[in-house]
């Protein structure tokens, strides 16, 4: 929460929000909901000016200091810190729900939940606080339709806990219902039976895995020094005993010559010196080691607001315990909730052609992306002349458009496919098809190599964009800039007598939109940390699909006027294809669908900076969320199309059909009235009334 200056920061993160295994059973049994006991982490990196990549890393290459995920470009680093947990310890073959990563054990468990029927029997293996505590949250939850026994090595739960404490959570599971089945270890699950280490086996449906930990495979495989049990050796530095350059802390991660226990409460006391040391590391400074401490005080849930606790020998328990606990894990929650801003320090750079960025970077950014080569292609990307040559196709017109904007999200890949997406919707808007593009990018300087990733990133998403809609990247320019920016300029091809207009509306045309808005009011949110996660997730999901197959359907199935749905926000859009064609328009509000989290913003007076602007494209006094999103500019929006009434319906059948989430949102009146707002019930009532 304190940036350094020249520290580049860069979260890479499984889930966009981070569970805290603290607060897991809780979330189960139901005391919590899911933003109280997830860290979300859009607002986090918003606070600490750090950049977020949602992903699960799969490999690391520590020769050339890069983490690779899926379907993406690899991201380099000059230093690593690993906190990826680690999964249960399962016997070769075992079928079963792990209990960690938890992110992706609760999404598992709901659907767990779903398929099994009243009556089944689910085996929990491992009796350790986790298993216990997790046994005792599922049967509060699912007791009266589910039966749960807990499977543990040990002689009997918590094993290693004081005497009281053991009796108390032994009392605590009788009570819940939880069968046990002690002093044996499980085996395969196959055919509704679980095999035991004794040679027995006992009936169950499915087993959850709550036992040691086991450090993903990856990590060994790196090249990494780990343990055994495939965990990262680190001195007490937290830094890695075979690469200097790598730091890990948490479950997936093992002391030298002391075993702490994988339990969060380990990671949490190595957060800040791990913070300390990682910030000592890019300074050149000597590390500090860390001191853990002997001994940690244990908190288990026991439902109905009880909690059993002990450190030391000494054991409480009751509902004072439950508060106390629960006190404490809201208290570190709230910890993610602050809000802070800092800005990096920039030296001075060239401007002019000086602040192009070099050729060797600029080449070998360019060198993976794909060959093009659309018919009428002359002179193109891959002969560096100093433009690009083409010949249109007889018969053919060419339309021409260019959008060009700075970097409004962390992930250069991301951003680049955007961007890429945003720029050839004037072209489908048209019912063009796309040609070629040119490029304008920039990258803020951070030598060769950061550049040249960066700018590599930025490319690869629009060409993967661009080579899925038919479209040839064949030319363009790169420079330094404060801030990465990404613009193309893009042509298409079309038939002239069947150009779609703005100024072609009719009377009684139905209008459809592809999209669904808010993607202004869910970046403007994420500029001051009020965005959760989630939402600019499926807000970046919305804004990287091409309107490709939207386009095409609509082309037949009549469309007769068409727009993209950008800048101005779906009002000013629509104003300006009402007065081309002189005639008026309704919106069915409730009809116009949303990004979620837009409607949320907007009642918290989040707004987009050119949204007063759009507004004079609505009637005066025009208000509530909707209508504020109506005017909200949109980046990679949705086409607002006209079709004639009667062929509406199957064509938003289609579109459906087709992956596009499109809405029948208004009708065309027969005057130059401007837009008006009703609901769709409202607008059939007037209409029925009127005769």
């Amino acid at each position: 929460m304190r940036p350094k200056p020249r520290i580049r920061l860069t979260l890479v993160g499984r889930e966009p929000h981070t569970p805290y295994s603290g607060m897991l059973p809780g979330l189960i049994r139901g005391d919590y909901d899911f933003d109280q006991a997830h860290i979300d982490l859009a607002p986090l990196v918003s606070a600490a000016n750090a950049r977020l990549i949602v992903g699960g890393a799969q490999a690391i290459d520590l020769a050339n200091r890069t983490v690779f995920l899926p379907d993406r470009p690899p991201i380099p680093f000059d230093l690593l810190s690993i906190d990826v947990g680690g999964a249960p310890a399962m016997p070769d073959g075992a079928i079963g729900t792990p209990v960690k990563p938890i992110g992706q054990f609760l999404a598992r468990l709901d659907m767990l939940h779903r398929s099994l029927s009243v009556g089944a029997r689910i085996a929990i293996v491992g009796g350790g606080p986790a298993g216990t505590e997790l046994a005792l949250a599922l049967a509060r939850r699912m007791g009266k339709q589910i039966r749960f026994v807990l499977v543990t090595a040990d002689a009997e739960p918590i094993a290693r806990a004081p005497a009281r404490a053991r009796a108390v959570a032994r009392a605590a599971l009788v009570e819940a219902h939880v069968e046990l089945v002690c002093g044996v270890s499980a085996g395969t699950l196959r055919d509704g039976r679980l095999a035991l280490s004794d040679g027995s086996f006992i009936e169950a449906e499915a087993a959850l895995w709550a036992t040691g930990v086991v450090g993903p495979e990856f990590l060994a495989e790196s090249g990494l020094a780990c343990d055994p049990a495939g965990c990262i050796l680190v001195d007490h530095t937290l830094r890695s005993l075979s690469h200097p350059f790598v730091f890990a802390a948490g479950d997936c991660a093992s002391l030298e010559r002391r075993a702490l226990p994988k339990a969060g409460v380990w990671a949490v006391r190595a957060g800040m010196p791990l913070a300390a040391n990682l910030v000592r590391a890019a300074r050149g400074k000597p590390l500090r080691p860390w001191k853990p401490q002997k001994e940690a005080l244990v908190i288990m849930g026991l439902g109905q607001k009880r909690a059993l606790a002990w450190r030391n020998g000494i054991t409480l328990w009751g509902r004072m315990i439950w508060r106390w606990k629960d006190w404490i894990d809201r208290r570190w929650m709230r910890r993610f909730e602050l809000r802070m801003t800092a800005g990096p320090e920039d030296a001075m750079r060239c401007g002019g052609c000086g602040a192009k960025v070099g050729a060797e970077v600029l080449g070998a950014a360019l060198a993976g992306l794909p060959a093009a080569a659309p018919e009428g292609l002359l002179v193109g990307l891959d002969e560096r002349d100093d433009a690009a040559v083409l010949r249109p196709p007889p018969g053919a017109v060419v339309v021409q458009s260019v959008d060009h904007f700075r970097a409004f999200i962390d992930d250069p890949f991301r951003f680049g496919e955007i961007a890429a997406a945003h720029a050839l919707s004037d072209l489908y808007a048209m019912g063009a098809k796309p040609w070629t593009a040119l490029a304008v990018a920039a990258v803020p300087y951070d030598g060769r190599t950061k550049m040249r990733a960066e700018l590599a990133a930025m490319m690869e998403g629009a060409a993967r964009v661009f080579e899925s809609d038919g479209c040839a990247l064949v030319g363009g320019h790169s420079g330094e800039g404060l801030e990465a920016s990404l613009g193309f300029a893009v042509t298409g091809l079309a038939d002239a007598r069947q150009i779609w207009r703005k100024s072609a509306l009719r009377e009684g045309d139905t209008l459809i939109l592809t999209k669904p808005l808010g993607t202004g009011v869910i970046l403007a949110g994420q500029m001051r940390g009020l965005t959760k996660a989630r939402w600019l997730l499926a807000a970046i999901e919305s804004m990287r699909r091409s309107n490709l197959g939207a386009a095409r359907i609509l082309g037949s199935h009549g469309v007769v006027a068409c727009t993209d749905v950008t800048g101005f926000g779906l009002a000013g859009h629509l104003q300006e294809m009402l007065r081309a064609s002189g005639v008026g328009a309704v919106i069915f509000l409730d009809q116009v669908p949303l990004l979620p989290g837009a409607a949320e913003l907007v009642s918290q007076g989040v707004e987009s900076t050119l949204a007063p602007e759009n507004r004079g494209a609505l009637p005066p006094g025009s208000g509530g969320a909707i209508a504020d999103l109506l005017v909200d500019p949109q980046t990679s929006g949705g086409l607002l199309a006209g079709v004639p009434a009667g062929r509406a319906e199957a064509c938003l059948t289609a579109l459906r059909a087709g992956g596009v989430d499109a809405n029948l949102i208004g009708t065309v009146t027969g005057s130059e009235t401007g837009i008006m707002l009703r609901s769709a019930a409202e607008f059939e009532d007037r209409a029925a009334r009127s005769g």
